[in-house]
């Protein structure tokens, strides 16, 4: 089992160019389900579902965190993803068990419905620009690549055109420190982008562009400071209640991302961040969606 963890290991490393850190932390994980297996003396080839629900229920009897939960779990989905796809293992044991439901203050993430209202504000405004610049095709490309890519607005705004591989459907994001990570981007988002540089961008477009993606008025840089301006204006339009910065969409990312059942780790990599707990605070459900569940699905709660 050891080799079988240390090709998985290697297999995250070469094969999805994992961070050193999220290495340690599934190699960390993993070490600590096969220590609970061979004291219970169970082998992990033929693990029933039972049996691995019981190792979730050992962490949390054992006063681990529910997010730390969550976490194995999701190191150990992986684990068995890859043994199955290799051929050494013919079942997924771990594949409907679902995770501690988790609840955190929320870090400002929209619902989705209040960033599809954003977006389509900005969308509509393409319909009604009569300028020559078509600043509102930049605005909504602007809002889509946020949201699309879960990037900083400092990523935003040092972005390149050299940095969109059209082809491949990726963006390559500069982060802290000039890490460099290469994200997939929706087809929405694409759309928009590519919108963007066909129309509007040549027109902004003069010495000082360089090959920068986002261009302000003047054919500069478009700067973090401008993004938050343009943001603001959308936000505004749209009648949006919550206070929303550019880090908002990327909190949103993350959030809808995770709702939707992505892996922790894989949105870690997405996100840029160097150490998971960083990427743990995403992992909670929002007070009003428990509170319509609650209230649709508990029998004396028919409203």
């Amino acid at each position: 089992m050891t080799e079988s963890i240390s090709r998985y290991i290697d297999f995250l490393s070469l094969e999805k160019g994992l961070a050193s850190l999220s290495l340690e932390s599934y190699k960390n994980d993993l070490d600590k389900f096969v220590k609970y297996l061979e004291v219970n003396k169970l082998n992990i080839y033929n693990i029933k579902q039972t049996e691995l629900s019981g190792f979730l229920e050992f962490l949390r009897k054992s006063g681990m965190a529910p997010s730390s939960i969550a976490r194995n779990l999701s190191s150990i989905k992986g684990f068995f993803r890859y043994l199955k796809k290799s051929g050494e293992a013919q079942n997924n044991p771990a594949e409907s068990i679902t995770g501690p439901k988790l609840f955190r203050p929320s870090p400002g993430a929209l619902s989705v419905d209040d960033v599809f209202k954003l977006i389509k504000t900005a969308e509509t405004a393409c319909e009604s620009d009569k300028s020559k610049k078509k600043l509102s095709l930049r605005d909504w490309a602007l809002l889509e690549f946020l949201y699309g890519t879960g990037a900083r607005v400092s990523e935003a705004s040092d972005a390149k055109r050299d940095d969109l591989y059209f082809e491949m459907k990726l963006v390559r994001l500069f982060g802290k420190g000039r890490k460099e990570r290469i994200d997939p981007m929706g087809r929405a988002a694409w759309d928009a982008v590519k919108a963007y540089l066909e129309t509007c961008r040549p027109k902004l477009a003069g010495p000082k562009s360089e090959d920068y993606l986002f261009l302000n008025n003047r054919g500069s840089r478009l700067s973090r400071m401008g993004i938050w301006k343009i943001l603001n204006k959308y936000v505004m339009a749209s009648a949006l209640s919550k206070k929303v910065s550019p880090h908002t969409l990327r909190h949103s990312f993350a959030t809808h991302l995770l709702a939707g059942g992505a892996d922790l780790f894989a949105v870690q990599e997405l996100l840029g961040h160097a150490d998971i707990t960083t990427t743990e605070i995403y992992t909670h459900l929002d007070r009003e969606f428990l509170i319509s569940e609650h209230r649709e699905f508990h029998p004396r709660e028919k409203w």
